[in-house]
């Protein structure tokens, strides 16, 4: 097991102890399509990869599916969506020898590229396809796609649709001006198509769509009054680490290393990531690296972290500028400011935390905006265990959340 922040995990670097996601995901892509949920940073996409690199690991005639993997994260418009997803499957389609098919399903379009075009990886086949294409509104994009999809049904295996940071490029039609459905009407009119594919399928159908990112498509959905999108979607749940998973972490990983730390820095180690993600353990990890020490004490190690928290210099940034980016108010700024400040100090009922210091400053309803977002970006969660009151994920966030504010 490698130290690795930022992008996914997998293969050996894969935490053992979570490889039932994996497992699940593979169980419910065979009956349904899924959302996959989980605050920023949980391993979402770590979850899918894992999935697509352990079929690939397979020979192809033990290999149980097609997977299309979509990195939506830069897409701006609808139009850029259709071309990625119509590109792809073409190239399934060749793939799985099925050109012959093309030649049905889209007729002289499809004859006019493959006469020109014998192959379809080569860089003048996009150059061509984007010539075909560069006229395409929705409507057009529809009637070539769909048959493609349905003619999924004729492969011998099972198509898996991954959309990662797909509620990320919802997000981009709101904020980058490129689309010119602009952002409800846009959402709107992807999300129902989406569905429609999904809700036309009939009983032996043999593809299925996975959605995952790290902005809340529900919420997202919901906000616009189109929560019903994807009330059809099985939800998979990615959930924080157990005590003994961020053991398991920390233990693996000094043994990639060759780092020695005493108990007492273990179970410190352990106790600041338990109730968060893998991903937290990593940046610690980083941090003793960075050192460049072979052993660790119990007060080492403290002494690393605290100055990982003061150093401003680490992966836990991104946290502060995801909140900069989609508070847009000065007054949801304030607001989460404040709301982070005194979660430092105790978990707090909404009720009495909004009573207390927030009633002056905005009205509940923004102040249950932002504590939706804060939940949503991996910050707070409501702790079923202590009758929800709300506290930061993990000692790790709430301590490098209390070094900006000064409390610590």
């Amino acid at each position: 097991m490698e130290n690795i922040t930022g992008t996914p995990v997998v293969d050996a670097n894969y935490l053992k102890t979570r490889l039932f996601l994996v497992d699940e995901l593979r169980g419910l892509t065979r009956k349904t399509s899924i959302i996959i949920e989980a605050p920023r940073r949980y391993g979402k996409t770590s979850v899918v990869k894992e999935f697509v690199s352990e079929e690939n690991k397979k020979p192809d005639a033990e290999r149980e599916f097609n997977i299309l993997f979509f990195e939506l994260e830069g897409e701006e418009t609808i139009n850029h969506f259709c071309y990625a997803f119509f590109k792809e499957l073409l190239n399934l389609y060749s793939i799985r020898k099925k050109l012959d098919m093309l030649s049905t399903i889209l007729g002289d379009f499809w004859n006019t590229i493959a006469k020109r075009l014998p192959k379809i990886k080569i860089p003048q086949f996009e150059i061509e396809l984007r010539e075909q294409t560069r006229d395409f509104d929705f409507s057009k994009w529809r009637e070539k796609i769909e048959p493609l999809i349905f003619g999924l049904n004729s492969f011998e295996k099972r198509t898996v649709i991954v959309f990662d940071e797909f509620p990320d490029m919802l997000i981009n039609f709101k904020n980058r001006g490129k689309e010119i459905l602009g952002f409800k009407e846009a959402t709107d009119t992807l999300t129902a198509w989406l569905r429609s594919l999904r809700q036309k399928t009939e009983s032996g159908c043999k593809y299925q769509f996975v959605f995952c990112g790290s902005i809340n498509l529900r919420k997202t959905l919901e906000d616009l009054g189109i929560g019903k999108r994807i009330n059809d979607l099985e939800t998979l749940r990615v959930p924080p680490m157990k005590s003994e998973e961020a053991l398991l972490l920390i233990k693996e990983l000094m043994k990639k290393y060759q780092i020695e730390i005493d108990k007492g820095g273990i179970e410190f180690m352990a106790d600041k990531i338990t109730d968060g993600s893998p991903y937290y353990g990593q940046i610690l990890f980083k941090a003793l690296r960075d050192a460049r020490e072979r052993k660790f004490t119990f007060t080492r190690v403290q002494s690393v972290y605290d100055a990982m928290l003061r150093g401003g210099d680490h992966d836990l940034n991104h946290f502060h500028a995801r909140l900069q980016e989609y508070l847009v108010t000065a007054v949801e700024k304030e607001c989460s400011t404040i709301i982070l400040k005194h979660l430092c100090s105790n978990p707090l009922h909404e009720k009495q935390l909004y009573d207390s210091y927030l009633f002056d400053t905005c009205s509940n309803e923004v102040f249950q905006s932002v504590v939706n977002r804060l939940i949503y970006e991996g910050y707070i969660m409501r702790d079923t265990s202590d009758r929800g009151k709300l506290k930061f994920v993990s000692p790790l966030l709430k301590d490098w959340w209390a070094c900006k504010t000064g409390g610590q």
